[in-house]
């Protein structure tokens, strides 16, 4: 697979020497601003004049090197950090660009049981946000990152009872701190989904706001309503991504329902959590996943199951998928409630070098 590469020389003025051109085009030997370095060779776009017209620095300076991965995406997850510390080092050598997502983690969903009469709802956790920057090897200097992951938040529960509910718990902030003059990427984690009486349906979430993180206190009185979780969002990169989320709810007439946690944005949209009525647990759909990754990343990305039962226990909800993702809400009748965990955050890295 190649890519075009948007770096360049670097150069808006002064000269450019012989051993850069041949450099930058992954050539050796003798360097010819013919032959060697015209349109007729594939590491140069076919944009340069050939070599029979005339060449001029400046069409050098404005002109993309054109790439192909090396080696396969790498994933920097919590297993990485726990077994090679918190500094990420290439994985692969003599490349020139690489290419950054960081994913932050999800948030868990919210759980709500009462008696038959009082509506039962509960939301999910929200995805975690994307964060995506292409840095140049040469231009930023690149040897290492530091790297901190954010983790999916914790899954909650409790007894059955009337009234009885529990918020989520928030996603981690995964980051990627490169030395040299690289900028630093973030993405914040996706935050906690609500049970009944936790918020109204358009309420703007906070750390704080309507309830915090794995509480029983409830802002109003209102049964069969909770908040929307919050996804969480990139920071840093050439392109930021906003997750996906669960919308909150509102019913009446003593109905019970959840939603499944989001899942994340990867460039091409994240997905709500789906409703999930009576048996209905269907999980959120998995995101679209960036190409340039092919089958090296097999993670699913996918947002967990609603547990939603019509006059039956709340149920276990289903955990975020692997990475960046929300789980379910556990809505039902009088029995225990509980919610998996958000899955936690990662960075990706796909290695380039000069196509020759």
């Amino acid at each position: 697979m190649t890519i075009t590469s948007l770096d360049n020389f670097g150069h808006a003025s002064g000269s450019i020497s012989m051993s850069e051109l041949r450099d930058y085009y992954g050539k050796s030997g003798s360097v010819s601003l013919g032959l060697n370095l015209s349109g007729t060779d594939t590491a140069v776009p076919s944009s340069v004049p050939l070599y029979t017209q005339t060449l001029s620095f400046s069409d050098y300076r404005s002109e993309n090197r054109v790439l192909k991965k090396k080696g396969i995406t790498e994933t920097v997850n919590s297993n990485y950090i726990a077994s090679l510390g918190s500094t990420w080092t290439p994985a692969q050598s003599g490349c020139v660009q690489y290419n950054v997502w960081a994913v932050g983690g999800g948030g868990s969903g919210g759980a709500h049981s009462t008696d038959s009469g009082r509506e039962k709802v509960a939301s999910g956790g929200a995805a975690g946000g994307t964060a995506y920057r292409r840095y140049s090897v040469v231009d930023h200097s690149i040897t290492s990152a530091s790297v901190s992951i954010g983790a999916g938040g914790g899954g909650v529960s409790h007894t059955g009872g009337i009234g009885t509910v529990i918020s989520g718990r928030n996603g981690g902030t995964t980051t990627f701190n490169p030395n040299g003059s690289g900028t630093t990427i973030s993405a914040t984690g996706g935050s906690r989904g609500f049970g009944g009486r936790q918020g109204l349906v358009n309420e703007n979430v906070t750390s704080t706001s309507p309830v915090g993180e794995a509480t029983s206190t409830t802002s109003h009185s209102h049964w069969g309503q909770c908040a929307s979780s919050k996804a969480g969002t990139g920071s840093g990169g050439e392109s930021n991504y906003t997750g996906g989320r669960s919308v909150g709810i509102q019913v009446g007439s003593d109905d019970e329902f959840a939603r499944g946690g989001g899942s994340p944005n990867l460039g091409s949209g994240g997905e709500n959590g789906l409703l999930g009525d009576g048996a209905n647990t269907a999980a959120t759909p998995a995101p679209t996943k960036p190409s340039e990754w092919g089958s090296d990343v097999t993670a699913t990305f996918r947002g967990g199951f609603a547990a939603c039962d019509n006059n039956g226990a709340a149920g276990a909800s289903g955990a975020g998928a692997v990475y960046g993702a929300g789980s379910g809400g556990s809505a039902g009748e009088n029995g225990a409630g509980s919610t998996g965990t958000g899955a936690s955050g990662a960075v990706f890295v796909t290695y380039y070098e000069i196509n020759t």
